[in-house]
């Protein structure tokens, strides 16, 4: 895939793709491409009688604890998952193989599943790297699609927190190769914690096509309740040149309608707090000196102005404003209300 050019959506174009994304995710969501997961039942016929046991009356046979048809079956009672659960305390790696593959091709329903999210979830973080690739590796496929879901996202973040290889990384990123694959995600309030997950763990030098895309929607995503949890994180963890550059040319031509959403207004002032002394935060000082009286005039972007007086002046009961200025913008104007 080639990489998106900064230059490729004007303002208008964004803020339409916006607007399209959130009708998307309300109204349709993603549809799911393996129909017979939906029904577990599915999934587990013709494998022979199931098994049908009290976790009260000790059980030592992992084959028979551990077997497809007994897993799926303990999944639709919360307390027989949590049995399930306890038995994985101190087992072997022979057995947790056998558990792989006694659930190979039923991964996705696995993760999905409100109990079975939970067993997933510990059965990895007990993995050897060469059993999170069996589970990696079947997933690759749909981890942007599950990451939206309520209890898919669980399993997922653990699977990129302990991630270790590049074998690993790899494969989590071949689900986020284009622009559905990563902004959706970072829009729900599900996704932007896998999305979170990838930005912190994944090493940035791996993630070169992800941060390309990522940044180029930047204005998006700030203007988001959940997107601007992935976006600052995006900034705490770039440290490429060509990326913060990037970045910052976004914000620039972004910046009024930023600075007056009632999120994007706080990513302003986050930039401000950590670049004030810095070279990437010249350019915000620039913009606000220079459309300081158009910023005031509106609630989300005046607070931006509340706090640039105060890191400027160090006192902001002594305002920006001069005299001459107050009688200017005392009208309709948020700054002034709030200090005159």
């Amino acid at each position: 895939m080639s990489l998106i050019s900064e230059n490729s959506y004007s303002e208008s174009q964004i803020i339409n793709i916006n607007n399209e994304l959130k009708k998307d995710i309300k109204n349709e969501g993603i549809k799911e491409d393996i129909k017979e997961n939906e029904n577990p039942s599915s999934n587990i016929m013709n494998l022979g009688p199931l098994f049908s046991f009290s976790f009260s009356a000790p059980i030592t046979d992992k084959k028979i604890i551990f077997s497809r048809n007994n897993i799926l079956q303990c999944f639709k009672s919360q307390t027989n998952t949590k049995q399930l659960q306890k038995s994985l305390i101190g087992i072997s790696k022979e057995n947790i193989n056998y558990i792989i593959n006694e659930l190979s091709g039923n991964f996705r329903f696995s993760i999905k599943n409100k109990n079975g999210n939970y067993f997933c979830s510990n059965l990895i973080k007990i993995c050897t790297k060469e059993q999170r690739l069996k589970i990696v590796r079947e997933l690759s496929n749909t981890i942007s699609q599950d990451s939206i879901d309520e209890f898919g996202t669980h399993p997922i973040q653990n699977l990129i927190e302990v991630a270790s290889s590049e074998e690993e990384f790899q494969l989590i990123l071949s689900s986020f190769k284009d622009f559905n694959d990563i902004i959706i995600p970072s829009l729900n309030k599900y996704g932007t914690y896998v999305i979170q997950k990838i930005i912190i763990h994944i090493p940035e030098e791996l993630r070169i096509n992800f941060n390309y895309i990522f940044v180029n929607f930047i204005c998006v995503l700030s203007r988001d309740a959940y997107g601007i949890l992935a976006v600052k994180e995006f900034i705490n963890h770039s440290k490429d040149k060509i990326i913060i550059k990037r970045f910052c040319d976004t914000i620039s031509i972004n910046f009024i309608n930023i600075c007056e959403n009632k999120y994007g207004n706080y990513l302003i002032q986050y930039l401000l707090k950590i670049w004030w002394n810095k070279e990437e935060g010249q350019f915000l000082k620039i913009i606000i000196d220079s459309k300081f009286s158009i910023l005031t005039q509106n609630e989300y972007s005046s607070y931006v102005c509340d706090l640039y007086t105060k890191l400027k002046n160090g006192n902001i009961n002594d305002g920006y404003l001069n005299d001459k200025n107050k009688k200017n913008y005392k009208k309709n104007n948020y700054y002034f209300k709030k200090y005159k």
